[in-house]
């Protein structure tokens, strides 16, 4: 991947480069700069959207993952399992974790505040969630490697780890949100989890197969 360098133009066959931006930072000072020259007028200003979404409006030295926090929060909801009592509680609660990934319910329908966010859930937020996806496996691997191209592999030791992180990704978006029915809201994205670990996990592909034979 490109590291960043001042000395690279990431504007040159803008948006291929977008994902190797890793300081958040400087990844929305340049999208600015292609809004600014209308590279991609269609959908630079979604990306943008998307990219405060996920990282908040104000810059910071480090700014937060609110994907991350979405997952952990779901994981950590889970650990506790469903009560017959706190259930409608706790779908409102999984409703909103959900919503914070950019996955709409039927509970938030009429939302208006994140419509922007339900109209790009095609293209633009589903690159956003391939971008989480690697960066958590990688996260989740203990290594700090990251590639956004089809040839990137996150080192993996430990078969024993590539199950964990399989079982945690059907926690997160198939059996928890499926004790509240909301099993298909969270399927697109599902998908990109799981293509993810497929394709970035040496051998995640059969890792993935052996464990829902």
């Amino acid at each position: 991947m490109l590291l960043n360098n001042e000395n690279v133009d990431y504007l040159l066959e803008w948006p291929a480069h977008y994902y190797e931006i890793e300081d958040i930072n400087e990844r929305e000072r340049i999208l600015q700069l292609a809004i600014e020259q209308k590279l991609d007028p269609a959908l630079d200003e979604k990306r943008l959207l998307i990219l405060r979404k996920r990282f908040g409006d104000h810059p910071a030295e480090k700014r937060a993952d609110h994907f991350l926090r979405a997952w952990m929060m779901i994981q950590a909801a889970s650990a506790g399992g469903v009560s017959f009592f706190q259930k409608k509680r706790q779908k409102k609660e999984l409703c909103g974790y959900l919503m914070q990934l950019g996955i709409r319910t039927d509970e938030k329908q009429n939302v208006e505040k994140d419509a922007d966010v339900e109209d790009v859930c095609g293209y633009i937020l589903e690159e956003e969630w391939k971008n989480f996806a690697y960066t958590y496996l990688a996260s989740c691997t203990g290594s700090r490697a990251y590639c956004s191209t089809l040839f990137g592999i996150v080192p993996i030791k430990d078969a024993a780890v590539a199950e964990k992180i399989a079982q945690d990704i059907d926690l997160v978006t198939k059996d928890y949100p499926a004790a509240f029915g909301l099993e298909e809201a969270v399927r697109p994205f599902r998908s990109i989890m799981v293509d993810a670990f497929c394709q970035y996990i040496p051998n995640g592909e059969s890792v993935w197969k052996s464990m829902h034979e």
